[in-house]
């Protein structure tokens, strides 16, 4: 006969406070720990002993009954890999404390058969890393708020994925109703002091669709309102900042007024204007490097209406509430 951990009487627990404590029990458990009913004892201070004996050989035979309870294990979640991703917030800030939860840890989840596992130890727990690190954890990328750091257990190969390989940037091509282009001198950069005039061009921010970022770069650099019209093109170049390759997409925006005066961002613009449509195609900067002069032709070539680009849809993607962006042609296909 036996009865499940998980409901077993209040007064024993209270007896037993002292020595379960350590094991944090959960108040319900995915699969209940089972113990046998007690012999009938001589008296209650005998049956505590012995209900105490029990839960704790059932704890130690199953170690797994508790996924994740017990204090000596570091709290967290099973990955759809057949890794784990341990709880940044239940971190404990114990140096000690973090040492012994890891080494337990580490053993159940080798014993387990886990493959990859994630640890996010926030700035606030810096004094973790050192730790994990002798351990065998790899560093994966680092925020301003976290360290993320991983160990891949089994012997066969790492298929864990890398750190983001790219940084997104773009550059806005606007034309007003004179056919004339917005462009702006940089005040820092490869290209100070050196009076060349080019479009606006900034980095795309995390969770920023590449429509929005185009838009914010113009009116932070320039005062222009503008609005997203077309994808015109794509470059991407490796070794770039940081050893990271590189994605830049050139977008054409329209001015919702463009008789708006403009105003230099102060802080990375020398300055910025209007100029002729044939002024900017010819460009010297551009006319001798072929990328840039390809990419230059695509612009006039939108400019002129023979070169429609990339739409850009905000779309359902099925998984719920989540929308993301399509780029795509502008011309439908015929089904």
């Amino acid at each position: 006969m036996y009865r499940s951990l998980t409901s077993f009487s209040f007064r024993v627990c209270r007896h037993n406070f002292g020595t379960l404590a350590s094991h944090r029990l959960a108040p319900r458990s995915s699969r209940a720990l089972l113990v046998p009913y007690p012999p009938r004892p001589s008296s209650w201070h005998c049956h505590t002993r012995w209900y105490n004996s029990q839960v704790l050989a059932a704890l130690a035979s199953s170690p797994d009954s508790l996924p994740g309870v017990a204090a000596k294990m570091l709290l967290g979640r099973a990955d759809a890999y057949e890794g784990f991703i341990v709880s940044a917030d239940d971190l404990p800030t114990s140096p000690e404390e973090f040492h012994s939860q890891l080494e337990h840890s580490l053993q159940d989840w080798t014993t387990s058969g886990k493959k990859g596992i994630w640890i996010t130890v926030p700035a606030a727990k810096s004094q973790l890393i050192p730790i994990a690190v002798k351990h065998g954890f790899e560093f994966h990328h680092a925020e301003r708020s976290h360290v993320m750091l991983t160990r891949w257990l089994p012997t066969s190969e790492n298929t864990l994925p890398p750190n983001a390989s790219h940084q997104v940037g773009i550059g806005a091509f606007v034309m007003n109703s004179k056919r004339e282009v917005l462009v702006v001198q940089e005040r820092f950069g490869p290209l100070k002091g050196s009076g060349m005039w080019k479009m606006p061009t900034g980095l795309v921010l995390v969770g920023e669709d590449i429509t929005e970022a185009a838009e914010r770069e113009v009116l932070e650099e320039t005062g222009l309102e503008a609005t997203f019209e077309a994808i015109l093109a794509i470059r991407q170049s490796h070794k770039a900042a940081f050893g990271k390759s590189d994605m830049f997409f050139a977008v054409a925006l329209k001015p919702v007024d463009d008789t708006q005066p403009l105003v230099a961002q102060a802080t990375e613009v020398d300055g910025v204007k209007w100029m002729p449509l044939e002024d900017f195609a010819s460009n010297p900067f551009s006319a001798t490097k072929p990328l840039y002069n390809k990419l230059i032709q695509q612009c006039v070539a939108y400019a002129n209406g023979t070169y429609k680009g990339l739409k850009a849809s905000v779309m359902n993607s099925g998984r719920g509430d989540r929308v993301e962006l399509l780029m795509h042609g502008s011309e439908s296909p015929k089904l």
